[in-house]
């Protein structure tokens, strides 16, 4: 069998054979690394926006919540006020018995 100079294979009874070599690529390689980065932008994006969403929700259910029980609304933030208030005292109280 010889080899002829454009790449083909002859066996000597007059049939060819072609010859053509697999070489990797660069545009293949960039299309998949292309594609996996959209992957992972677009992966690490929807948390980010679950997060805004829900940020939003939770404003607007503020807002709702003063506008349509304000009574209720001030009862509540004076409760969380007062909770972090014994909060505070509590954690000045242990590090003024620490140093003692």
């Amino acid at each position: 069998m010889g080899v002829p100079e454009n790449g083909g294979l002859t066996c000597g009874c007059d049939i060819g054979f072609s010859v053509t070599m697999f070489t990797p690529s660069d545009e293949a390689d960039t299309v998949s690394t292309a594609a996996a980065l959209t992957v992972t932008r677009t992966h690490r994006r929807r948390p980010a926006m679950i997060k805004k969403v829900l940020t939003w929700l939770g404003v607007a259910f503020l807002i709702f919540f003063i506008a349509f029980n304000p009574n209720s609304a001030a009862d509540v933030f004076a409760s969380l006020g007062g909770t972090i208030a014994d909060i505070a005292r509590g954690f000045g109280q242990f590090f003024t018995n620490l140093v003692a």
